[in-house]
């Protein structure tokens, strides 16, 4: 049974569910929309950090520029996440770009807001401090995933991720805006292994692919994958 995750509006309340409801019309009086065509950067590596983004709908990808000039995708961050934490809290620009995969809409909430309105509401500040445990959570188990789950398994699991979020409701084909070197970087591989498990998951019979166009045959052998 495939379970997709939300690709409705998200709400602040659906980012800050603990908030009470005093707290959050503060920060949504600080908060504003930003919409994104498909390709249009939401900001740019050495910016300096002036909101933390909540993601609404659509998703947006997290790309680093190697030192040879390369793009890697770090990240999808899909409805539901949030980026620019790390930044603001932190107090340096953004190492990192991002680009929205698809038309998308994207809370901005003021940095300098968020400071004041956590110096008046500790409840909020607690509630960053989750968002960013949750986060770095995110990070070991990729890490981990690294060390001990084997490269086309990882493969696996991102083609998955990427069916959950670019096919459309009731539709087991899609094709996403991503190419294999992209799919590579997300699961920490190489193109050539990314084209190995393509090919194992072909033979198994989960998947079947058509340039760069997938067809989900079988979800739950998928997910085993995973």
């Amino acid at each position: 049974m495939v379970e997709r995750k939300s690709k409705g509006t998200y709400t602040l309340r659906r980012h800050f569910p603990s908030l009470d409801e005093a707290v959050l019309r503060h920060l949504e009086s600080r908060a504003s929309v930003v919409r994104l065509r498909k390709g249009q950067n939401l900001f740019l590596a050495g910016d300096v950090p002036r909101s933390i983004y909540a993601v609404a709908n659509g998703c947006l990808k997290i790309v680093r520029e190697s030192p040879e000039g390369d793009s890697v995708i770090t990240r999808i961050a899909q409805p539901g996440d949030i980026v620019g934490i790390r930044e603001v809290f932190g107090g340096f620009n953004y190492s990192r770009t991002s680009v929205a995969l698809r038309d998308s809409e994207v809370f901005a909430i003021d940095a300098a807001s968020v400071t004041d309105l956590m110096a008046q509401h500790p409840a909020l500040a607690l509630q960053f401090m989750k968002i960013f445990s949750t986060e770095l959570a995110r990070l070991e188990k990729r890490i981990e995933a690294n060390l001990y789950t084997p490269a086309h398994v990882r493969v696996g699991a991102v083609i998955y991720e990427l069916f959950l979020l670019f096919a459309a409701e009731g539709e087991m084909t899609f094709e996403p805006p991503l190419n294999r070197r992209d799919i590579a970087d997300l699961a920490d591989v190489t193109p050539e292994t990314v084209s190995r498990a393509i090919a194992e998951l072909r033979q198994s019979g989960a998947i079947e692919t058509q340039g760069a166009t997938f067809r989900i045959l079988d979800p739950d052998a998928l997910m085993t994958e995973m």
